[in-house]
């Protein structure tokens, strides 16, 4: 709401208007309404002004009470809304002021600013007269613009997920699966290439998703893990275990972003290589430290993780976080992944 204006009273024009306690009720109404109130003639002028409407425009009772309302209108509009005055006053009746448009008052400083009008006729000494009721709409139409930005980040955010990473994932898992049967090394190597390309792309896509800040708008740590087990279930055949420990309240968003993106590739590894039955994972916050351990019944590794694989991409991540990754065989079968890094 906007400053500016005097808090008098005006007994002489409320008195004027209704005797006795009539007067003292309607002085009490007018100047305690929320709203600014201003009393209107059918020429435009301002019989009356309360002090939230002096407020609204940084005028005095006595200064809105000096003019007609035209000059509390944008100039643009002030000709089209002289009109819409006559009509009104033709054919009375309560009503919101143009709706369906988007209104704008103007304050003293010239400034604009949206505004909610409501009009009521009154009939005063046999005058026709109507009482604007003026609400300043500045943060709500601010925080519909926010939410606005939100939903249509969430939607482009889901479409990115839904869409884009699902099907750049399932020509990796295309590729995947014909690797074995290709026999020229060429080849090999080529289709090798660009499924190491496809899980670079997923994994930028996933940070952008992130950078978006959809993810972790609404939902808490544990409910986008579950999301990240969720998802991959549909590759793995299962549904991995999950084992969470100690409070995650704290870990800052950027951390648990890379421990999201870290779970989320651990898993794609899993889907591709390791031929799993089932995989545990863990994720604990102890201290000063955050740590992820992913294990499956699967292959197990073998050889050291290729220069630019999902399990280097992983320990990159680790260590510019100041922490570290291991890969190791799992027991009796499998491979085991850990995470750690510092909060």
């Amino acid at each position: 709401m906007r400053g500016g204006g005097s808090n008098r009273t005006y007994d002489s024009g409320i008195d004027a208007l209704a005797p006795d306690s009539t007067a003292t009720l309607f002085r009490a109404l007018f100047e305690s309404s929320p709203d600014g109130l201003l009393l209107v003639r059918g020429d435009g002028t301002v019989r009356l002004a309360n002090p939230a409407a002096a407020a609204l425009f940084g005028l005095s009772p006595d200064e809105l009470a000096t003019g007609t309302v035209e000059r509390l209108v944008p100039e643009s509009v002030a000709d089209v809304h002289v009109a819409h005055r006559r009509g009104f006053f033709a054919d009375p009746d309560r009503r919101p002021m143009g709706t369906g448009l988007q209104l704008f008052a103007k304050h003293a400083d010239g400034s604009l600013f949206p505004v909610e009008i409501s009009l009521s006729p009154v009939d005063v000494d046999g005058e026709p007269m109507v009482i604007a009721a003026i609400r300043d709409v500045t943060e709500r139409q601010e925080t519909q613009a926010n939410v606005g930005l939100l939903e249509e980040r969430e939607r482009i955010a889901r479409d990115i997920h839904d869409m884009v990473i699902q099907r750049v994932f399932a020509a990796g898992m295309s590729l995947q699966a014909v690797f074995s049967l290709i026999d020229n090394p060429v080849a090999r190597d080529r289709v090798a290439s660009v499924t190491e390309e496809l899980d670079e792309t997923i994994h930028e896509l996933r940070s952008a998703i992130f950078r978006l800040g959809t993810l972790d708008e609404d939902r808490t740590f544990g409910a986008q893990v579950r999301s990240v087990l969720d998802e991959r279930s549909r590759v793995l055949g299962f549904v991995p275990e999950l084992v969470m420990s100690g409070s995650f309240d704290q870990v800052p968003s950027y951390l648990a972003e890379q421990l999201l993106a870290t779970l989320t590739e651990a898993l794609s590894n899993v889907a591709r290589h390791a031929a799993a039955n089932n995989a545990h994972v863990e994720i604990c916050q102890r201290g000063d430290e955050v740590s992820l351990t992913v294990a499956d019944d699967g292959l197990g590794v073998t050889g050291e993780p290729k220069p630019r694989g999902g399990l280097s991409n992983m320990m990159w991540r680790a260590a510019e976080l100041g922490g570290q990754c291991s890969v190791e065989r799992n027991e009796p079968t499998g491979t085991r992944v850990t995470w750690r890094v510092p909060v």
